[in-house]
């Protein structure tokens, strides 16, 4: 147990520390970045197996050599994957519009680690965060102190050897609530990247900064009746809800199966290791998951246990080789424990009747701990692919499993291990998390129009002078020439020095749209003699009379 005052302590001087490095870092040029991020990514890639082994000893959840494929991921094919993405200097330029975008760092992110992707989080946080010339502070999960802090290491020592500052990388070793909450609020932390629990999120969100959190997953896959080939699809589902016995929040939860392909998908799943409960075998395997009943906690001594494990201390009988255990709720909700996320190779079975009964399970299950994250379809009909995008979940993968899709692997979507699930799921990004989400944009405009173009009188005050303004009423532009409305206290004299006033011409767009409606519409009357209209009053017409058309 780390003492919390030493916690504490240490998040404050690795704040400042980071704060240092990041304020050096931030003169980094494209090349600079470059040859740091790829030698973070060959140290991390180099050192991937043996930092799967350590973290699965020191969390004893997954599996090493699938944490050791996750590690590859995060290190040279995820900087192989966002090369593409602007973080140093001019990123943007729009010509037309007179605007260029330059990127400027962040500063210091604060990033939470969780247990179940310690490694693989730690490198994607430390590439991302360097790759956009920012610094990054890790807050490690209790249970995986040495794990975190020895990735942190390796990454720092590989990029201050190609060049870049000390403790860009570094991680707390006294590790408490307190301390990690002193690291989120510390005046030198900029920005927080929050993977893990749900507390862990809301607390980030409660610190006072910036934050990109992930929230939970309950990622439905409905395997439609119009699926290509259910051989395929069982394998894919099974790979990915086995992964890494489905520590990860983007894995499968749940299949949907449409009844007439229900038996003949349960073979195919069968015939790959997936072992059916029976009614009696799920009340003791939720009895197991859920020790103190439904809508309580989850037990996390199973998480990321092998299904045989799980089977064992359920009290099951299952064949060797079993690699998941599926279950049928009746329902979906806080009564149906089983329906709830399950960080285990226990996979959750929903036949349906109809397209409306697989929506509506879709849409229940992500709604119960899973808003806006994954969902998967597999299915050839192109018209129900168009209605599952309804479903809530803001990554939709078709035909792929929902993890390698969801982390870009099988699928186009940017590579990230943070995966946004927007405002419905309690962030504020729906992205897939990276340095493009790690900078600050800074634009810089050149003119486009004459300030004078906004109506505002330039005449020097007490002179007694009032501008001779000339206005064109829109709507009249073919019909007649410009109204000119003299103001008393004007005289021809001073007419040149306001004709900037003049109201300016129509986007085309407006005008095309006047031109085609004006034969359908009262032409607009005509100013009544004696009257002085002012310019409000005009131009509020004028967005009325357009409006209205």
């Amino acid at each position: 147990m780390a003492d919390v005052q030493r916690s504490i302590a240490e998040a404050g001087e690795l704040a400042i520390q980071a704060h240092s490095a990041a304020l050096a870092w931030a003169e980094a040029t494209q090349a600079d970045v470059d040859r740091v991020t790829q030698a973070m990514a060959d140290a991390g890639h180099n050192a991937a197996r043996e930092l799967a082994e350590l973290a699965h000893r020191e969390t004893g959840y997954g599996r090493a050599d699938h944490k050791t494929f996750k590690n590859i991921f995060c290190t040279r094919r995820y900087l192989d994957g966002i090369r593409h993405i602007p973080t140093v200097g001019v990123i943007a330029s729009d010509p037309a519009r007179g605007v260029t975008e330059i990127a400027e760092p962040v500063g210091v992110v604060a990033g939470l680690v969780p247990v179940t992707n310690p490694t693989a989080t730690t490198l994607f946080y430390g590439i991302a965060c360097v790759r956009a010339r920012n610094a990054v502070v890790n807050a490690p999960h209790p249970r995986a102190v040495e794990t975190i802090v020895t990735t942190a290491r390796l990454l720092d020592e590989a990029a201050t050897r190609a060049g870049a500052p000390p403790n860009l990388i570094t991680a707390m070793t006294e590790v408490s609530l307190e301390g990690t909450q002193a690291l989120m609020g510390h005046y030198r932390t900029d920005l927080i990247l929050a993977t893990g629990s749900r507390p862990m999120v809301l607390a980030a969100y409660s610190s006072g900064k910036p934050t990109y959190a992930v929230g939970p997953g309950n990622s439905p896959s409905w395997v439609h009746r119009s699926c290509a080939d259910l051989g395929e699809a069982a394998a894919g589902i099974l790979a990915s809800k086995t992964f890494d016995n489905g520590t990860a929040c983007a894995s499968e939860q749940a299949v949907i199966c449409c009844s007439p392909i229900s038996s003949q998908l349960e073979t195919e799943f069968a015939a790959r290791g997936a072992y059916f409960c029976t009614e009696s075998e799920q009340e003791q395997l939720s009895r197991l998951l859920f020790p103190g009943g439904p809508g309580t906690a989850f037990n996390v001594e199973t998480v990321g246990q092998y299904a045989t494990r799980i089977a064992e201390l359920a009290g099951l009988s299952v064949p060797p080789g079993t690699r998941a255990l599926v279950v049928r709720p009746a329902g979906v909700g806080r009564e149906h424990a089983l329906s709830h996320e399950l960080l285990c190779p226990v996979l959750k079975w929903y036949p349906v009747a109809t397209a409306e009964d697989g929506l509506a399970t879709a849409t229940a299950l992500l709604r119960y701990g899973g808003d806006g994250h994954t969902a998967a379809i597999w299915a050839e009909d192109q018209a129900m692919i168009a209605r599952y995008t309804r479903v809530p979940a803001y990554r939709i993968c078709v035909n792929s499993p929902t993890l390698f899709g969801a982390m870009g692997f099988t699928t186009g979507f940017v590579p990230s291990f943070t995966l946004g699930t927007g405002t419905i799921g309690g962030a504020i990004s729906s992205d897939n998390i990276g340095p493009q989400h790690l900078i600050n944009r800074k634009r810089v405009g050149v003119v486009q129009r004459n300030w004078r173009e906004s109506g505002v009188a330039d005449v020097v005050p007490g002179s007694g002078a009032t501008p001779q303004v000339s206005v064109e009423v829109p709507g009249t532009r073919s019909a007649s020439p410009q109204v000119s409305v003299e103001v008393p206290g004007t005289s021809p004299a001073t007419a040149s020095a306001t004709a900037h006033l003049a109201l300016p011409p129509l986007p085309v767009a407006q005008a095309a749209l006047m031109a085609t409606a004006g034969q359908s519409v009262s032409p607009q009357p005509a100013f009544r003699p004696g009257t002085t209209p002012d310019i409000e009053t005009i131009v509020r017409e004028a967005i009325e009379e357009v409006i209205a058309r």
